[in-house]
């Protein structure tokens, strides 16, 4: 039913293309963020049973040869040695829901799995460089346990000889992961985790224990100062003045409340904290049911 009225833009068979792919810097530098790398590893845990590689549209910006990719999302294909297809309804649909809430972010290219460039890579590149000037292919070599996974960004050039085009080549650029203060604090929290774990696979510290270790670090540091404090204080270190003035501004900087104030303000916070948190499991949730009604769907 559904699936027979979705939109599946049929591009073409793989066997009427020939490729290359030559590993030559070019001018085009591309910046991933983590969230991508994530995104891209499950959807490739999610594929369908026998789908050898995933594929899917990149989002970011592009700043002269910059292109800064912040985001993605999955689109469902069909490939096999007579043709490949996408979901072009899907995409389409997905790309408006994004842009609702990043306008800025455009497409820039598209993502899949795998060690290589294959001819039906060429296909999804044209597919993509009908809405983008020069798409970016991010390819991401999970390595499956057999090596160490990366990721290589390429873009498309043509080869021609006088007049005539002999076939497209694909140039790999240089690529890099960028991370911005919010994703540095999601990968120290994974790291921990999974340290705190023995890499045993265990769900991550739970808000509570991440608050009680934040509490237990904070502690440690008010006893490491107030130690130096009264070192300095019976003479047995000497004053360092610019130490004694960054300490000076934080103790001016904290606000002088009575306890009782201090304790609603601080139970205050802490219930607005539990409220996002709240929220947060709640949209989770309902991105997971969203996710399974498309699923049956499709």
């Amino acid at each position: 039913g559904r699936r027979e009225r979705e939109r599946r833009s049929v591009l073409a068979s793989p066997r009427m293309f020939s490729s290359s792919h030559l590993h030559v810097p070019g001018g085009v530098e591309v910046e991933v963020h983590p969230v991508v790398l994530f995104s891209v590893v499950d959807h490739y845990s999610r594929r369908e049973e026998g789908q050898g590689r995933v594929i899917g549209t990149l989002l970011g910006t592009v700043t002269g040869n910059k292109v800064e990719i912040f985001s993605c999302f999955p689109v469902p294909h069909t490939e096999s040695e007579e043709q490949v297809a996408v979901n072009t309804d899907f995409h389409a649909t997905m790309l408006s829901l994004y842009q609702r809430v990043q306008p800025s972010h455009q497409v820039v290219g598209w993502y899949s799995t795998g060690d290589g460039v294959s001819d039906s890579s060429l296909l999804f590149h044209d597919f993509y460089g009908q809405d983008v000037e020069r798409p970016v292919h991010l390819l991401v070599d999970l390595g499956l346990g057999t090596r160490r996974m990366s990721c290589k960004a390429y873009v498309s050039k043509q080869l021609s000889l006088g007049g005539a085009t002999l076939g497209t080549s694909f140039e790999e650029v240089r690529a890099g992961v960028v991370m911005a203060e919010a994703d540095r604090v999601g990968m120290e929290m994974l790291f921990k985790s999974a340290t705190a774990s023995g890499f045993s696979g265990a769900a991550s510290l739970s808000d509570a224990d991440s608050m009680e270790v934040t509490i237990k670090k904070l502690l440690k540091t008010l006893q490491g100062v107030g130690e130096y404090v009264d070192e300095v204080a019976s003479g047995a270190k000497p004053r360092d003045a610019e130490l004694i003035g960054l300490l000076q501004t934080a103790m001016a900087a904290a606000p002088a409340l009575p306890p009782n104030a201090f304790g609603k303000v601080f139970s205050s916070q802490v219930q607005d904290m539990l409220v996002a948190v709240y929220l947060a499991n709640l949209t989770r949730a309902q991105l997971a049911l969203a996710e399974k009604l498309q699923a049956v769907a499709i």
